[in-house]
């Protein structure tokens, strides 16, 4: 029997390293797996690379549709926060008038301010106010009434030197004193007492006789 040269085994042991080593590296007999397309294992598929694109796509398309659930969430709080608070009812404010009468007739002017208030939810009503108009017991200023005796209203009238009230009181008159009316210019009567001083004399604080 012929004797194998020992050079074969060496061979025939190289090429069983070489052979396991590549069905090992290969993941034939469990090597480690490389993920594909990975940085140990660079090449990858066209087919693979569409489905991690729609993984990835898929996973974003439900984070967004979570957080516009939170959205819309937070937004239907902050309507019932809203909708919840009581309005604070304004308070309409109270109308004040202040007037004068001129004359006998008496003519009088108002004014009013009114307040106005206003809450979350309510609006309060506006006020208004109208004043009254003075009222006097003389007569009007007229031409008719020179020649007439009269008389002041008030208790205490000053009889001025002109038709002014800017000019120097002459005397006080009271409602006992007559005197005849003797000139008109405006709301002025110039009139003329028992003891002969002359002077003039707010219309709307003489009653003719």
């Amino acid at each position: 029997m012929r004797r194998i040269d020992w050079k074969v085994f060496v061979l025939l042991g190289i090429i069983v390293s070489v052979g396991v080593g590549f069905l090992y590296g290969t993941g034939v007999l469990g090597g480690d797996t490389k993920e594909p397309g990975s940085k140990e294992d660079p090449l990858v598929t066209q087919s693979y690379a569409d489905g991690s694109i729609e993984q990835k796509v898929q996973a974003m398309d439900t984070r967004i549709s979570s957080l516009e659930a939170k959205i819309q969430s937070l937004e239907n709080e902050l309507s019932l926060l809203n909708g919840g608070v009581v309005g604070t009812t304004g308070t309409g404010g109270t109308g004040t008038g202040t007037g004068t009468g001129t004359g006998g007739t008496g003519t009088g002017t108002g004014t009013g301010t009114g307040g106005s208030g206003s809450g979350t939810s309510g609006t309060g009503s506006t006020g208004s106010g109208t004043g009254t108009g003075g009222s006097s017991s003389g007569t009007a200023v007229s031409q008719a009434n020179i020649g007439k005796t009269g008389a002041v209203t008030a208790d205490v009238v000053n009889l001025r030197e002109s038709a002014s009230t800017s000019s120097t009181i002459k005397k006080k008159l009271s409602p006992s004193d007559s005197f005849t009316i003797t000139k008109v210019d405006k709301d002025w009567y110039q009139v003329q007492l028992s003891d002969g001083t002359i002077g003039w004399v707010a219309g709307y604080l003489v009653k003719v006789k």
